[in-house]
């Protein structure tokens, strides 16, 4: 029984090990990229904009809304990040169509 806890202990160790491993990547990739300083809402919905571009160039309100990133923020919220991230340069709201975003 005391190997098998210990086995089990070791595992989740080693898994503690990576994840912290990882969040110490990440860490360091959102101070290069300025993330740093803005909020986890914020984050997401810009990091949702990314995600949405590589396929169609410019992310719609609707689908910011519903990507796996912001789908459990509220619409305020998401719309607020929105406009701050514009006002700090990080995103640019198209001026042809109506609740388009790309990032700047």
């Amino acid at each position: 029984v005391s190997y098998a806890i210990w086995i089990r202990g070791t595992f989740m160790t080693q898994k503690f090990n990576r994840l912290v491993d990882l969040k110490k990547i990440v860490t360091e990739m959102e101070y290069d990229l300025g993330l740093n300083t803005l909020s986890t809402i914020e984050q997401n919905v810009l990091l949702a904009i990314s995600d949405l571009q590589k396929s169609g160039g410019t992310a719609k309100t609707k689908a910011i809304l519903c990507h796996d990133l912001t789908r459990k923020i509220s619409r305020p919220s998401v719309f607020r990040a929105l406009s701050k991230l514009e006002k700090h340069g990080k995103l640019k709201k198209s001026v042809l169509i109506s609740g388009e975003y790309s990032l700047a």
